[in-house]
């Protein structure tokens, strides 16, 4: 059986592992893995050496997370990268890792949200899913991602009346996704759950594109604007581990 999955990392203070799933079914063009299919936190001398080897059996990536329980002492996982739920056997994965008693947090666009994708996170008690949201407006969502924003609503919604725990996350784009349209966002998830969280990132800027980095005071208002109505969280801030092991390739 095989995967989607492309590239594996550990970060050894975290005890976490950062499965990264190859394709996705959006497109937007501030995607970070537009400056590199590979894990961005690596150093540029790792990201130079590694070369795409295929996509992971079952068997392979569970024998690479065995080892890494075993070695390194794993105890969480990030499934990420594009977007793994174009995956199929994205449910047996996560099935597999609650088995071993790992925390599970999945990134996903939740765009596409199966049946037996739900029933595996609702069994699933050390499971986080952390959704990003492009922006609310409709026209902008299609235009940018090329899919209907209602999906993503529908599903946001299926997850939580399932108990599913979900946190939020969005990008602070000049222009495009600014301090206006994240303060609906934040207004928008107060609306739906209780104590909401909000991931903000700040655009890291992709050659090509239109969109600049947002400045410190954009990046401030932002986050006292949405800070009124959710828990605001910024990844910048969170730091970054003092080493990463490629696991795969």
């Amino acid at each position: 059986m095989i995967t989607r999955i492309n590239h594996i990392t550990y970060y050894t203070d975290l005890h976490s592992a950062y499965i990264q799933f190859l394709g996705c079914n959006f497109n937007c063009p501030w995607c970070i893995r537009k400056l590199t299919p590979w894990d961005h936190h690596l150093s540029n001398n790792e990201l130079a050496k590694l070369r795409f080897q295929g996509l992971l059996s079952m068997d392979e990536f569970l024998g690479i997370i065995d080892n890494a329980i075993t070695k390194y002492g794993l105890e969480e996982v990030v499934l990420g990268g594009e977007e793994p739920t174009i995956d199929p056997t994205l449910p047996i994965i996560i099935k597999e890792l609650n088995n071993r008693r790992l925390r599970i947090k999945l990134l996903t666009n939740a765009y596409e949200i199966n049946n037996q994708l739900l029933n595996e996170l609702r069994s699933c008690i050390d499971c986080r899913v952390v959704i990003g949201i492009k922006t609310l407006d409709p026209n902008k969502h299609i235009k940018y991602t090329g899919k209907p924003l209602e999906s993503v609503l529908r599903n946001i919604k299926q997850l939580l009346e399932n108990g599913v725990k979900v946190i939020f996350e969005t990008v602070l784009i000049p222009g495009l996704n600014d301090a206006n349209d994240i303060e609906e966002i934040a207004k928008y998830l107060a609306s739906i759950v209780k104590e909401p969280i909000l991931i903000i990132d700040p655009l890291i800027p992709i050659p090509g594109t239109p969109w600049r980095k947002p400045t410190q005071e954009e990046i401030n208002e932002t986050m006292n604007r949405a800070s009124k109505y959710v828990k605001v969280v910024m990844h910048e801030k969170i730091g970054k581990p003092s080493k990463i092991i490629v696991l795969y390739p």
